[in-house]
């Protein structure tokens, strides 16, 4: 199994349109306009990102809008062994609908999973590379927000339909919010998929909650080889980062007294996060998070970079990542 695309539902198409080309370096590589919408398919690196904004008041993009905030309205994925998928798929009952791939017009179906974020499924095929200017190669993961009472039945669903497993499982508390987590990995090791729920009335997963008015996409984290070039890109491209708490790197640096090829002035200059198994600090994960896109807790991006194919999801620096949310949104 592998992530296919994501789809961004916006209500400005050609501000996001120069937001992605300019900013981000991905490539326009084509436009579809309908009487209701219009979407531009953008890639960059195995990224593939549809944008998509309503152009009447009708149509099933304006209705997510009338909902929703804008965000991520759907991930996309592709599955081997297809004709067994869609036998498994129908013991479900979900309500499915064809789907037309946007690159290589092959069938798939899609489907309404919690709230109202949506899967199409397509069959495996080969990847193709594209250009990346920026660096950005993958998706690493996607994160999505659940309250709750739908925690525990959306874990044991995506478990059943995908035989997804939990990889991971991580509690973070701060003075005023908390969550907790469940990373759910996909057999082959490519998908991974985090259910987060709040675990106070306080939690930044229920005012995100809130915001959203139900479940949702919270952020995505995109792959990054060289996550110091990057980031140095976007920020000369007035792309956003929360900032790091100010006592962050002289307590890092006391966690990675052994580690080599740690450039500190780089990281700390550019805001980038990092952290490790404390079993191996040779394989650690470097981070950062940008500024919500659509207004306090709405969507945002994650750009990650993985040493010596370090697993986990730096549930150490979500503790930091929290605490500066917490401080960018009391001003």
């Amino acid at each position: 199994m592998d992530f296919d695309y994501l789809h961004l539902y916006v209500r400005d198409y050609l501000q996001a349109r120069h937001w992605y080309q300019d900013r981000w370096g991905f490539a326009l590589t084509a436009e579809h306009k309908t009487p209701a919408s219009l979407t531009g398919l953008f890639q960059q690196g195995q990224i593939i990102l549809l944008i998509s904004a309503p152009l009447t008041p009708q149509g099933e993009i304006a209705a997510y809008l009338d909902r929703h905030p804008p965000g991520m309205g759907e991930v996309a994925f592709q599955v081997p062994h297809w004709s067994a998928f869609c036998q498994k798929l129908a013991a479900f009952n979900l309500q499915t609908t064809p789907a037309i791939h946007p690159l290589t017009q092959e069938m798939g179906i899609t489907f309404t999973a919690w709230g109202d974020v949506k899967h199409s499924i397509f069959p495996c095929r080969p990847r193709t590379e594209q250009p990346a200017p920026m660096g950005l190669t993958a998706i690493d993961h996607v994160v999505l927000n659940l309250p709750n009472a739908d925690f525990h039945p959306a874990s044991h669903w995506y478990q059943r339909l995908f035989d997804w497993q939990v990889q991971q499982r991580f509690t973070i508390t701060t003075p005023h919010s908390g969550l907790y987590s469940e990373a759910l990995l996909d057999q082959g090791g490519k998908v991974q998929f985090n259910l987060n729920r709040p675990s106070n009335p306080q939690s930044q997963i229920q005012t995100f909650l809130d915001h959203n008015r139900g479940p949702g996409i919270q952020h995505v984290a995109l792959s990054s080889a060289d996550i110091v070039a990057t980031v140095a890109q976007l920020r000369q491209n007035s792309v956003n980062f929360l900032t790091v708490p100010p006592n962050y790197y002289g307590h890092q640096q006391q966690q990675f007294k052994a580690a080599h090829n740690i450039h500190w002035q780089a990281l700390q200059e550019l805001g980038i996060l990092i952290d490790s198994k404390q079993t191996d600090h040779q394989q650690f994960l470097l981070q950062i998070f940008t500024q919500p896109l659509f207004g306090q807790s709405s969507f945002f991006w994650e750009i990650i970079e993985r040493r010596q194919r370090a697993a986990g999801f730096g549930e150490g620096n979500f503790q930091a990542l929290y605490e500066a949310v917490e401080a960018s949104e009391r001003g």
